[in-house]
């Protein structure tokens, strides 16, 4: 057997080992939450959509403490930030994951300092909040803009943006999450949430996720 073919036939091998190793139910990915395809499949659907509002507030404990390392008043909200997002293509690749199966968390503030032009300096609060963390973070500068990402903690990541025209903008979004229906769930958040948001907030205050008790008052247009 020549060196090439050896070689194909061993990397056949690793590759056949590798699918049935997963086929096999051997490496399951977990999710944000640190949950499996196969511990999601266990949940209702009001399991998941309590699952989801423990998500969502940790987003908002998450997007506070960020807050707070660079202006403690008022933010701007940038829309509203209760309903799942799709899924299916993450920051973090979960294998598997799709449209269907999977979804994610973001939210999104921002505020005018006075007189502030975009100074690279200005980027000093936000990355003493991740170097206090042990985070890991990267800046970038395109065109007059700063950039400033990383991951804060599993599953979290904060995004921060510097602009000349004064305008800092702040998001947090989360890693995916399994879901045994993404439409499902979405429908059950978004049929029982209020779409209404403050224009501006303090670091913490949002308004409460959606109940599953709730009554359904709102319904998807066809």
């Amino acid at each position: 057997m020549t060196t090439k073919l050896l070689a194909i036939v061993v990397a056949a091998l690793i590759l056949g080992g590798t699918v049935s190793c997963t086929a096999g139910g051997k490496s399951m990915p977990k999710d944000a939450a640190g949950l499996t395809r196969a511990d999601v499949s266990e949940l209702s659907l009001r399991q998941e959509f309590n699952r989801y509002r423990e998500h969502y507030e940790e987003m908002q404990r998450v997007l506070a403490a960020a807050q707070r390392a660079v202006h403690e008043g008022e933010w701007d909200w940038n829309g509203g930030d209760d309903n799942p997002q799709i899924g299916g293509d993450g920051r973090t690749p979960l294998p598997g994951a799709d449209v269907d199966n999977s979804y994610f968390l973001e939210s999104s503030r921002a505020w005018t300092p006075e007189g502030a032009t975009g100074s690279r300096g200005d980027l000093d609060p936000m990355i003493d909040y991740f170097e206090h963390r042990g985070a890991n973070m990267h800046i970038e500068r395109v065109a007059d803009t700063y950039y400033l990402d990383g991951s804060v903690r599993d599953g979290w990541h904060v995004e921060y943006f510097i602009q000349p025209s004064g305008r800092y903008s702040l998001t947090v979004s989360s890693d995916l999450f399994w879901t045994n229906n993404a439409d499902a769930l979405a429908r059950a958040v978004f049929g029982r949430a209020s779409l209404r948001w403050p224009d501006r907030s303090s670091p913490g205050e949002y308004p409460e996720p959606p109940e599953w008790d709730a009554p359904i008052i709102n319904r998807p247009r066809i």
